[in-house]
């Protein structure tokens, strides 16, 4: 058996989906590390650190949910492909 006899295409739009679930995921951890770095007057870190916090982690899971943006949109048209 080689490459081209595998039946990959039934699974693509799952793989998709797959993706862009960890897309949202990866947005939602974002926004509750967010929530919880926030900066509150009874305590926490100051508004600075804050920042600089959202900053520092912002480049990284942008990278992540980008990626696995693109994957999914190759994925996709892989699956709607004529065979």
């Amino acid at each position: 058996m080689n490459l081209a006899e595998l039946k990959l295409k039934p699974y693509a739009k799952l793989a998709a989906l797959g993706a862009l679930g960890v897309s949202a995921g990866t947005f939602g951890l974002y926004v509750l590390i967010a929530f919880f770095t926030r900066s509150v007057p009874l305590g926490g870190i100051d508004g600075t650190h804050a920042v600089l916090t959202l900053i520092s982690l912002a480049i990284p899971f942008a990278l992540i949910i980008g990626a696995h943006l693109i994957y999914a949109k190759v994925l996709m048209e892989y699956s709607k492909e004529q065979d």
